[in-house]
C-alpha cells in the first residue's frame, strides 16, 4: 500500500510536466466468460443470380404436422439446373385428387405466419429428402388445410394428390403428396412464402487488445488486499470501444509457477470496470486500479503474480512479476 500510495503522490507532483493520470475505480464484477453464440439468419442472395424456373427444380414433400384442426405440408424445392437460382414469394398453388380433378380451394394466407419472406437460394443437388427439414441450398413452402370435419360442418372430405405450384418466373411444378389426412375446402388452402433455411453468420473477430503494463506493490501482507494499477495503451492506430466490448481479466499468485503449483485461494476472474472507462482513443491511454484479496493463509515468501486480459474466458495479454507476501 505504501510503495502504490507513493506512486500516485509521484504521479500528482508530475503533473506540472504531464496530464493527469485518469485512473478507473475497482469494482468487483462478475466476469462475462461466455462467447456469443453465433447468431443465424437466411442465407444471401449473391448478386446477379436469376429468379428460379419450373424446369429447373425438383420438389417433394418433406414433412407434415397438424396445428388445431389445419394439417401443414411442407414442400422443399432443389436445383437440377447447373446453376444457382432463387425463389420468392408466395406462389399460386392448386391442389388436385388421386383421379387428376381440381379442389375447388380458395387461397388464402397461410394459418402460421412464414419466418422469413425470402429471397431463398436454391443450388443444384438432389432431390429433396421426406422427413428432413429444409437444408441450405433448398428452399421451402408450407401449405395447410383443414383437416377435421367440425372445421367445415356438411363439407365434403377429399385427399389431396398432388400439388400445381406456379414458379413466379416461369412454369408450373408438379408435386406429389403423400397420401394423408382429408382436406376440408371451406376454410380455404393457405399458402406460405417460399423460406430457405437460417444459416450461421460469421461473427466479426474481437478487436485486438491493447498493450497492458502494472504497476504494483512489490510485496503485500496475507489477509489483506494487493492494490495495483493496470495500464491500457491504444498503439495499433484503432478506437477501442470498451463499454460496447468489455475485456474480462485473471489475477493469480503463485507460489510455484514453473512446477505447475495451483493459484492460490482459486481462481480470480472479474470483468473491468469499463463503464466509466467509455472509448480508448489511438495513442491514448486508461488506468484501471485493481484489487486483489491475499489469503490469509498464504504462507510468507516469494510469489509470481500473473496477470491476464483478453475476451470472455480467453487471455490473450499475459504479464508476470515477483511479489512477496509478508505476515
Amino acid at each position: 500500500m505504501a510503495a502504490l500510495a507513493a506512486l500516485l503522490m509521484l504521479g500528482a507532483c508530475e503533473t506540472s510536466q504531464q496530464p493527469a493520470v485518469r485512473v478507473i475505480p475497482w469494482l468487483p464484477l462478475a466476469p462475462n466468460v461466455n462467447p456469443p453464440s453465433p447468431s443465424v439468419a437466411p442465407a444471401v442472395v449473391p448478386p446477379g443470380t436469376p429468379p428460379c424456373q419450373a424446369t429447373g427444380l425438383v420438389g417433394a414433400v418433406i414433412g407434415t404436422n397438424g396445428a388445431t384442426g389445419h394439417v401443414l405440408t411442407t414442400f422443399a424445392f432443389a436445383g437440377v439446373s447447373p446453376a444457382s437460382c432463387y425463389l420468392q414469394g408466395a406462389p399460386a398453388v392448386g391442389l388436385v385428387d388421386a383421379n387428376d380433378q381440381a379442389i375447388a380451394f380458395s387461397q388464402r394466407p397461410p394459418f402460421m405466419s412464414p419466418l422469413q419472406r425470402g429471397p431463398a437460394v436454391v443450388d443444384p443437388g438432389p432431390p429433396p429428402t421426406p422427413n428432413t427439414a429444409v437444408k441450405i441450398g433448398e428452399a421451402g413452402l408450407v401449405v395447410d388445410w383443414v383437416t377435421q370435419p367440425e372445421g367445415c360442418p356438411g363439407s365434403t372430405p377429399v385427399v389431396p394428390a398432388k400439388a400445381l405450384i406456379a414458379i413466379p418466373a416461369g412454369g408450373i411444378l408438379s408435386v406429389g403428396i403423400p397420401s394423408g389426412p382429408p382436406a376440408y375446402m371451406c376454410q380455404g388452402l393457405g399458402v406460405g412464402v417460399f423460406e430457405g433455411p437460417y444459416v450461421p453468420v460469421q461473427a466479426s473477430p474481437p478487436p485486438p487488445l491493447p498493450a497492458i503494463s502494472l504497476e504494483l506493490p512489490h510485496s503485500a501482507r496475507a489477509g489483506q488486499s494487493l492494490e495495483y494499477l493496470m495500464t491500457l495503451t491504444e498503439s495499433r492506430g484503432q478506437p477501442l470501444d470498451l463499454v460496447a466490448l468489455c475485456p474480462t481479466y485473471d489475477e493469480e499468485l503463485y507460489a510455484d509457477i514453473v512446477h505447475g503449483s495451483p493459484p492460490l485461494g482459486g481462481k480470480h476472474v472479474y470483468s473491468l470496470n469499463c463503464a466509466p472507462a467509455g472509448t480508448l482513443r489511438p495513442g491514448a491511454s486508461i488506468t484501471f486500479r485493481l484489487v486483489l484479496k491475499v489469503p490469509s493463509d498464504a504462507a510468507p515468501g516469494d510469489y509470481t503474480f500473473a496477470f491476464g486480459l483478453g475476451y470472455w474466458n480467453a487471455m490473450s495479454r499475459v504479464l508476470q512479476t515477483s511479489v512477496t507476501i509478508t505476515q
